[in-house]
């Protein structure tokens, strides 16, 4: 407990050093100071700063990823919200997804704007919800109609909910997205410094998911279904 505290205070007092020198627009040092933290103090407000600095330095990739950080962690932040949809703005790619089935839109959006603790907390209340249920059933005579309704209603949500909570643990601790933090990047047919074998070019800011690693290559596809390989260098893991 000691240690908790003694590596809690000292995060502390490290982020509002960062903050010292961001306010003070020595903004390179404050990125340093913020990026210090970012392997032990996981915080959207840490991840909210970094990428101000980053912005403002003119690192629009790495200010994209860290605000990427953010938004993962707190999805309904409205400053991060638009923080985030203000740098891809400016980010050079273009890159429109196919249109997916309403229904999948809309568990997506759920999916996205939903956290872990919110769903142990849905969780709880459902089970908090089928106790009172199943107390009403024991004293009370519920019609059998409905009380197969609200059975069959407390039954889909709970099974809505198990899957949701594995859905997301998974890609919380599964992610295999990136970020584009160089200028411009020539992606490759195959994982080899060729001029022949470039396929496409992508630049500074835009989001991938990596689909395979090879010695110092990722081998990434977009959101438009093209695919191919850029260094390693190149990118930075969310």
């Amino acid at each position: 407990m000691l240690l908790s505290i003694v590596v809690t205070q000292s995060s502390d007092s490290l982020f509002q050093l960062g903050n010292t020198y961001y306010e003070n627009e020595q903004y390179e040092t404050a990125a340093r100071t913020y990026e210090q933290l970012e392997n032990d103090y996981s915080h959207e407000y840490l991840y909210l700063n970094l990428g101000n600095s980053y912005y403002r330095m003119g690192e629009l990739g790495n200010a994209v990823w860290s605000y990427e950080k953010a938004y993962s962690i707190a999805p309904r932040d409205q400053d991060i919200i638009y923080n985030l949809n203000f740098v891809r703005s400016q980010v050079r790619d273009r890159i429109i997804p196919p249109d997916n089935f309403f229904i999948f839109s809309l568990y997506t959006a759920f999916l996205d704007k939903t956290t872990i603790l919110d769903i142990s907390v849905l969780g709880g209340l459902l089970f908090l919800i089928i106790s009172i249920t199943y107390l009403m059933n024991s004293y009370l005579l519920i019609p059998e109609k409905l009380n197969s309704i609200i059975n069959s209603t407390l039954i889909f949500t709970l099974v809505f909910l198990i899957w949701v909570s594995v859905d997301k643990y998974w890609k919380f601790t599964d992610i295999n997205e990136a970020i584009v933090i160089s200028t411009s990047v020539d992606v490759r047919s195959a994982p080899i410094q060729r001029g022949e074998n470039v396929v496409f070019r992508v630049h500074e800011g835009t989001k991938a998911q990596i689909t395979a690693v090879e010695s110092g290559w990722y081998e990434i596809i977009l959101l438009d279904g093209k695919k191919g390989w850029l260094s390693t260098q190149d990118m930075r893991k969310l």
